[in-house]
């Protein structure tokens, strides 16, 4: 009797593993056949999401979003407040909203914050992948639930053929034995393919940048002057307490960013250091550029009354022009992401310069955001 009902349980064991292998195996294959063609498309520029530090999106839905959207998100809410009355500001798209604010800076700021990034040095802009977190808990569930545990289980069912003394509790063990293993190895594997997909997105940008957030100099300390102005606090805190430091980033010949999003979907647990959501992108043009270098929204349709306007193009894509600024939010009011904010940096042709502000949920502590000290001290 004891015999035959071993022989049940493995026979019980050996079938769930493999009911079970093929929603796994299924589920798994396709988790990361989607992350792979996200990695592959992005050489060729193509449905890519960085963010810089690029967010990086990377799931299979934001694949689906950036190949079938039609253009409208149900889920994103208003935007956050604005000063609707500053000075230049004028919208060239609404839902959402997207603004020009002509001469935002003056001459001299922009040549400042330029002369001032050449001195400390550019770098090389990061990438950062986006939705890691979210990637690594979804995959290690597939993982886990799939791959690892009829592996497991099967190990077991086998290790016990021939075996006249196994005994259930001793398939249970095998089973639990091999299961760790598994489950270390699936962990090693899915480690290495996020550190590999990381990497790889780093290709989606090839500008250079710097931060400046010392405020004693007059370009930074203008620029955060006028977007604390544009973008109040509705807090007690200065605007500024909700800005990272601006950070300056150059393209030369041939340079480009990718398609890409500012807000993160995971930006409550990845961005938590840094302020939380991205609620409003603030980019001030430093210089003014002839050929190539604008600024592309590929989900929005193009402003036709707008002089800066690339002509001929059905999207809305913006000619640099120095001291003019653009605003838009890649998230709504509350953080909840909009895809419909998707842009690039068209590839230059001449050198270009801007600098940018990126407002967020919360207070932004250093090093990526401006000091108590130096906000009280220079502002």
């Amino acid at each position: 009797m004891a015999g035959t009902s071993l022989m049940k349980t493995q026979q019980t064991m050996c079938n769930a593993a493999t009911s079970s292998m093929a929603i796994g195996w299924h589920r798994l294959v396709y988790k990361l056949a989607s992350l792979l063609i996200i990695s592959i498309c992005s050489r060729t520029e193509a449905f890519t999401t960085p963010r810089s530090i690029l967010r990086l999106a990377s799931t299979p839905s934001e694949l689906l979003a950036s190949t079938m959207s039609t253009g409208t998100t149900s889920s994103v809410g208003i935007r956050m407040p604005i000063n609707e009355n500053y000075r230049g500001l004028k919208r060239v798209h609404s839902s959402p909203d997207v603004f020009i604010i002509e001469q935002f800076l003056d001459e001299a700021s922009c040549d400042d914050l330029i002369e001032k990034a050449r001195e400390k040095g550019t770098s090389r802009s990061p990438v950062a992948y986006a939705g890691w977190t979210e990637d690594i808990k979804e995959l290690l569930g597939l993982a886990a639930s799939g791959p690892v545990s009829w592996f497991s289980i099967l190990g077991a069912w086998y290790e016990a053929q021939g075996d006249v003394e196994a005994s259930v509790p001793s398939l249970v063990l095998h089973a639990l034995r091999n299961y760790a293993v598994l489950f270390a190895v699936a962990l090693v594997g899915i480690a290495a393919f996020t550190k590999f997909r990381a990497d790889s997105l780093q290709n989606l940008r090839t500008s250079s940048s710097t931060t400046l957030d010392d405020l004693s100099q007059s370009g930074a300390a203008n620029f955060v002057i006028c977007a604390s102005d544009l973008l109040p606090a509705s807090s007690e805190m200065p605007a500024a307490s909700f800005f990272e430091a601006p950070t300056v980033i150059s393209y030369e010949k041939d340079q480009a960013l990718a398609p890409h999003y500012d807000a993160n979907r995971s930006a409550d647990v990845e961005d938590a250091n840094r302020g939380g959501q991205t609620l409003a992108t603030l980019i001030v043009y430093l210089n003014d550029v002839q050929q190539g270098g604008t600024t592309k929204f590929g989900k929005l349709p193009a402003a036709v009354d707008y002089e800066f306007q690339v002509k001929g193009d059905r999207n809305l894509n913006i000619i640099p022009t120095k001291g003019d600024a653009i605003l838009f939010f890649p998230a709504d009011k509350y953080g909840a992401f909009d895809e419909r904010t998707e842009h690039e940096g068209c590839p230059a042709y001449d050198e270009k310069w801007i600098a940018r502000i990126w407002r967020h949920t919360d207070r932004v502590p250093p090093p990526f955001g401006l000091s108590s000290e130096s906000i009280q001290t220079h502002l």
